[in-house]
């Protein structure tokens, strides 16, 4: 394998110095992550590279949550076996994990659902994963130290700097619409209280894996947003995600989810212009024009 001219060339050399016992046989690079480089190891091994410092640091939380998470819910997650967190110019922080099979359910994918038997066991699958991560014992979760994400002043400061970073590239009724959506959360304090939770945080379609010959959920990916706040946060992932009938069909097995759906439903629209807000951030021009698109 010649390597020398490939852009994971760096990555391999992260992983050999570390874990130089480990055998690579084949490689392949996934760049399309917003935070990580992806690397594909012997079709068998998933090592996320954290592109910032920002990220680097959320990896480690990553690790530790995964690590607790592992005797608390029933579908398949990572369990991280290889990483090191050191992060600087020459380096960068790694995880790596034994790969869970199955296919990323997109929308289209669901679309596709037609069996009613199989959404209602994907329903069941989808809300009992989360039923079993939002109710992880607070005394457990204490070791893990997380902030409280989810607050009210957090979603203040993301409304001002939609406001003062946002509002020029959208049409006049497009802010409107914004700032009638936070101006309704902002000034009832029941939209931002809430029972602390464990929660996925970005809990999509991409991060859902999926077998299309049994028709059931494979595992759960994608754990770096995950923290300490509202699981509201991933009930607007399944509306974001699916539909409303199916989020019904969820709370059939998840019955809190009626009463949060309010909330959900605040959190889902805030989604895209984090996804711009973050491609500013980050100077991604591709993630900026996807969260900006609906509102221009």
């Amino acid at each position: 394998m010649n390597e020398r001219h490939h852009p994971w060339n760096r990555h391999l050399h992260r992983i050999r110095e570390r874990y130089p016992d480990l055998t690579i046989q084949s490689v392949s690079l996934n760049q399309d992550g917003q935070f990580n480089d992806v690397l594909i190891v012997n079709e068998a091994l998933v090592f996320r590279f954290a592109r910032y410092p920002a990220a680097a640091a959320r990896l480690e939380q990553e690790i530790a949550v995964l690590q607790l998470i592992q005797n608390y819910v029933t579908l398949p997650v990572p369990r991280p076996l290889f990483y090191d967190l050191e992060h600087d110019q020459r380096r960068m922080a790694f995880m790596g994990y034994s790969m869970i099979p199955g296919r990323p359910l997109w929308r289209h994918v669901f679309d596709q659902i037609a069996n009613p038997e199989a959404l209602d066991t994907l329903a069941g699958q989808i809300a009992t994963f989360l039923r079993e991560l939002h109710h992880i014992p607070a005394d457990v979760l204490r070791r893990l130290r997380l902030p409280l994400a989810d607050r009210r002043d957090a979603y203040a400061a993301m409304y001002q700097r939609v406001q003062t970073e946002l509002f020029e590239y959208m049409r006049p009724d497009a802010r409107q619409q914004v700032s009638r959506q936070f101006a309704a959360y902002l000034d009832d304090p029941a939209m931002s209280t809430f029972r602390p939770m464990l929660r996925h945080g970005d809990f999509g379609t991409g991060n859902l894996l999926w077998d299309p010959a049994t028709e059931r959920l494979t595992g759960v990916v994608d754990f770096g947003e995950t923290g300490l706040g509202d699981a509201a946060v991933d009930f607007a992932g399944i509306l974001a995600s699916f539909d409303d009938d199916f989020y019904a069909r969820c709370s059939d097995y998840y019955p809190e989810m009626i009463s949060a759906a309010p909330r959900a439903r605040f959190y889902q629209s805030t989604f895209a212009l984090q996804e711009a807000l973050i491609g500013l951030d980050t100077s991604n021009a591709d993630a900026f024009g996807s969260g900006i698109a609906a509102y221009r």
